[in-house]
């Protein structure tokens, strides 16, 4: 409430005009409203709106993690083979790098044979389609064959060697190792002759 500042009525605060003198009144915000016939709306209360699209995203997620999509997000990036890069003859050059570090490791040499395997013909390194290897040596040890083959036996299939022979001049032995798509047999040597 407040006084007409002309007259000194007692106003309500709605009121444009005083009704005793006429002067013009300064009209409340609070009022103001009112007076022009609309009515303010009251405001949308955002919150249950907002938790419930929280509520949604945690749950599409808890349900995610179940899923196969969860299995795919937890595994991780797919760790590709470093052998799939690499081409046969890559895979040759490699193959017989590791057979001749290990006939120097054991003290020996080799002498190298490849046979295409499709034609029977004597072939090398760069022949194209399977080949079959052999290789010559003399080996103070008999034993020392798997210290020289282990480490190259995984390098076969790529390099497209499915059979790798291995004669021992010294002990009168042979040993032959196969491959089997995609994996090497390990349980696949065989082996000829009398050891001593």
């Amino acid at each position: 409430m407040h006084d007409c500042p002309t007259c000194r009525v007692p106003l309500h605060g709605h009121e444009e005009v005083c009704p005793s003198c006429g002067t013009r009144q300064r009209v409340n915000k609070s009022y103001s409203g009112l007076l022009k016939g609309a009515p303010k709306k009251p405001p949308v209360n955002m919150m249950p709106f907002v938790l419930v699209i929280i509520f949604l995203g945690v749950a599409g997620f808890a349900l995610a993690k179940s899923s196969w999509i969860g299995k795919v997000m937890d595994r991780g990036p797919v760790q590709q083979d470093p052998m799939d890069k690499i081409s046969w003859i890559e895979a040759r050059q490699m193959l017989y790098t590791k057979l001749d570090e290990g006939l120097k490791a054991v003290g020996s040499t080799g002498e190298y044979t490849w046979t295409a395997q499709t034609t029977g013909q004597p072939g090398d390194i760069n022949s194209q389609g399977p080949c079959e290897l052999t290789i010559n040596t003399e080996l103070a040890d008999p034993n020392s064959r798997r210290q020289i083959i282990d480490p190259a036996k995984d390098l076969m299939h790529k390099a497209q060697v499915p059979t790798l022979t291995m004669n021992d001049s010294k002990s009168h032995a042979t040993w032959t190792y196969t491959v089997q798509a995609p994996a090497v047999q390990s349980g696949q040597e065989q082996s000829t002759g009398a050891q001593q």
